[in-house]
């Protein structure tokens, strides 16, 4: 999140987490321009540097090693990130299409996106399934590691047939190195290169397909030159050779390396492209009739001179796109021109940590052994992605500098006037706040008499004679970097203290506190806040009525939310029945993940996986509990399970129920058991441990059972019911998506906590 006091008054959204695109992340903010905001989207969480991904799947390389984790690099340095698949963009209002979630506006954008293979066509689903296209990288490594996997589970007589089509560079080193893997572990399989040339590689560079033809031999890898991948059947693929005969080969898998494809989204949102449907841009890295939009990458057709699909043309870019941007913005430096190299050099891994020296043009790395070229190539990788990379500590340090370079120049007008007032002072106009409520498409309701767009001091809603109003508030600050993605949660986290107590949600008022900005910052930030909101409220039948609006140092946002319920339907805090099973319906451990995620050292993957459980609304778990013998609920928020589960045993000290948790039954997000052993912890973790210490034994303390005491956001419900009933009430929830539901203790007759 971007920490920084300076007002915001413009943005630069980056478009894919792409080679280039990250340079000009890392090198705005090390040197930075005051006044802007840069928010960097992308589908995935993890983005992969090409040029060790061979590495990866040759088994040199971690995961973690070869790719971009942009939550946490954004985390880092103090930039947006929202995780969000592109579908559109629209250069004239400058809003960027996202699937599933409101569009985002810019001032200026930079796109960097990934690029897929010219699919091979399929006759059924059935066939589909056996190809795996190599782009874009992040979706081939999961199919790589089912393939994997099914080699190494395959039991059978018959050997495994295997394709690789295409013979570029990527299409070799895949074939190479899936044999490698086959041989070493002595699976029962055998691959193809399928290539409709009669060269490797390249036509030019002779002496790379030599050595290429040589290693492929000695390797037994069969090759299919001058021969068209046509079409994949039930019965197999459909090849065509250089006479024009055709001939079906069934294939296991077949691997597709082919000429690469831009994303459709490009030609539909009516960008200049070329034939290929590749972004037409100038030689200044502007899409073609755009001042406004840069583009770097695989992704474009540099018009000057087209480029051939290598990876170091994005990592060349980088430098030249981050000038430009930065020239935009800042209008002190005319935008500079992209010279190109004509003959690019890249490195092809021909076996075990060995590699290849292929160029268009002579080389005197040609003369190196295989094996040096290799540690040299390694050198250069790790270096590059220890560059990019988040820093990551071995135990939590003392204290991190997170303050970034002041900047030396900025955006923000000489004659900018903060507002530092305090109470009704510091209200947003009405007329921005207006602006953005007049977009959102809010709901009528038959029970709201006036609501948010009538302009009354109050919200006039009305119940039925038989129902019970349930009436609720909570308040945070921002935790992640996307505004959407926390009026979302904001809204679920609120939401949750009326279906604890069994009720039904109807209406909802916001309060909102913004970072000093302009008016069209402030406008956007509304509009993205509040359609997290309402996407929730829609959702849960629930009414948006008002709310109020604030200047502060940070983003917050206040929720009260009202509900009924009948009175033979609510369901209440304290336990009444000895015997029944104490269940739990999410997974702990959101507080230490965002402790760490604040110091940029939790993994993206283990902060997408939080993030999905604080989306998943407790009313589908309340509406299952309906149907069974309910004794005691409450939701799991700030003061933890283990302080909520105290507080079901109720106010009397004399009361006769206690409770006994199995601590290694309690479901836990995977890769919190190393946040909490080195040293990470939400800051009420230890006031939560110091509330009940008193009532706890000896042997449990914070550093031992960390679960217990850690805080959640939007977490889920405790409650128990009668053990016959169990079984059957895990099952309803699991089957209503209630995945990871289940008992963690049991209610037992002394008044005491007992933690095994």
């Amino acid at each position: 999140m971007n920490k920084n006091s300076t007002p915001i008054v413009s943005d630069l959204v980056l478009l894919g987490g792409g080679h280039a695109n990250i340079q000009v992340l890392k090198m705005l903010t090390m040197n930075p321009i005051g006044g802007l905001r840069i928010t960097l989207i992308s589908d995935q969480t993890h983005s992969p540097y090409s040029g060790m991904i061979p590495g990866y799947l040759a088994g040199y390389y971690a995961y973690e090693d070869c790719h971009f984790d942009l939550r946490r690099i954004c985390e880092e340095l103090g930039q947006r990130f929202i995780k969000a698949k592109i579908t559109g963009i629209d250069p004239l209002l400058k809003k960027i299409r996202l699937e599933n979630r409101p569009e985002v506006s810019y001032d200026c954008a930079s796109i960097n996106v990934g690029i897929e293979p010219q699919s091979i066509e399929n006759s059924s689903p059935e066939a589909a399934l056996k190809l795996i296209p190599l782009k874009p990288i992040s979706r081939f490594i999961e199919h790589w590691d089912r393939l994997i996997a099914d080699l190494n589970a395959y039991q059978g007589s018959d050997m495994l047939q295997i394709a690789v089509v295409g013979a570029g560079a990527s299409g070799v080193e895949i074939s190479i190195i899936l044999k490698m893997l086959i041989d070493q572990n002595q699976w029962n399989a055998e691959v193809s290169l399928i290539h409709r040339h009669e060269f490797l590689v390249s036509a030019k560079d002779h002496s790379t397909q030599r050595r290429l033809s040589i290693t492929l031999k000695n390797m037994d890898i069969n090759v299919f030159k001058n021969t068209q991948a046509l079409k994949e059947q039930e019965k197999g693929l459909v090849l065509k050779d250089e006479q024009g005969r055709v001939q079906t080969k069934d294939f296991f898998r077949v691997l597709t390396a082919t000429q690469a494809a831009a994303p459709q989204w490009f030609k539909h949102a009516g960008l200049p492209v070329n034939p290929d449907g590749f972004l037409k841009v100038t030689e200044k890295l502007l899409v073609e009739n755009e001042t406004a939009l840069f583009a770097a990458g695989d992704c474009i057709h540099f018009s000057p001179s087209p480029l051939k699909k290598a990876g170091v043309y994005a990592v060349r870019q980088g430098m030249l796109l981050e000038h430009n941007i930065r020239a935009f913005f800042t209008g002190k430096s005319v935008l500079k021109t992209f010279h190109p190299k004509k003959n690019v050099l890249s490195l092809i891994t021909i076996g075990e940590r060995q590699a290849l020296v292929h160029q268009d043009s002579a080389s005197i790395l040609r003369w190196m052994w295989p094996s040096l070229l290799w540690t040299v190539k390694d050198g250069i990788d790790r270096r590059f992605m220890k560059r990019f990379q988040a820093r990551t500590f071995s135990r939590k340090p003392q204290q991190v500098d997170t303050l970034m370079p002041a900047p030396k120049t900025t955006l923000v007008p000489e004659d900018w006037e903060s507002n530092t007032c305090g109470g009704c002072g510091s209200k947003l106009a009405a007329s921005t706040l207006m602006l953005s409520l007049n977009k959102l498409d809010i709901p009528d309701d038959d029970a709201v008499l006036l609501g948010v767009k009538d302009g009354e001091d109050c919200a006039l809603t009305r119940f039925s004679e038989h129902r019970l109003c349930l009436q609720s508030i909570d308040q945070f600050r921002s935790f992640i970097s996307d505004p959407y993605l926390l009026g979302q949660i904001a809204t679920q986290h609120a939401l949750s203290d009326i279906y604890a107590m069994g009720g039904v949600a109807k209406t909802a008022q916001v309060g909102l506190t913004l970072r000093a900005a302009n008016k069209k910052i402030h406008q956007e930030d509304i509009f993205q806040v509040m359609s997290g909101v309402l996407d929730i409220l829609s959702n849960s039948g629930a009414c948006l009525v008002g709310g109020h609006t604030g200047e502060g140092a940070e983003l917050a946002i206040a929720i009260a939310v009202q509900g009924e319920v009948a009175p033979d339907q609510v369901l209440r805090k304290q336990l009444t029945q000895s015997g029944n099973s104490l269940i739990l319906t999410k997974p702990i451990g959101t507080g230490v993940i965002f402790a760490a995620n604040m110091r940029a050292q939790a993994n993206g993957k283990l902060v997408d996986e939080a993030l999905s459980s604080m989306l998943q609304s407790n009313k589908t778990a309340m509406e299952v509990l309906k149907c069974f013998d309910v004794s005691g609920c409450t939701d799991i928020t700030g003061f933890g399970l283990l302080g909520h589960a105290f507080e079901m045993l109720g106010k009397n000290s004399e009361g006769t129920l206690g409770i006994k948790i199995d601590y290694k039954a309690i479901p836990v997000f995977d890769g919190i058991g190393e946040l909490f052993a080195k040293g990470y912890y939400a800051s009420i973790a230890d006031k939560n441990y110091e509330s009940l210490r008193s009532a706890l034994s000896s042997e449990v303390i914070n550093q031992k059972f960390p679960a217990l005491f850690d805080p959640q956001t939007s977490g889920g419900l405790l409650f128990s019911v009668p053990t016959h009933q169990t079984e059957e009430c895990l099952k309803t929830l699991h089957q209503q998506g209630v995945a990871q539901a289940c008992v963690i203790g049991e209610v037992i007759d002394v008044h005491k906590i007992i933690i095994l």
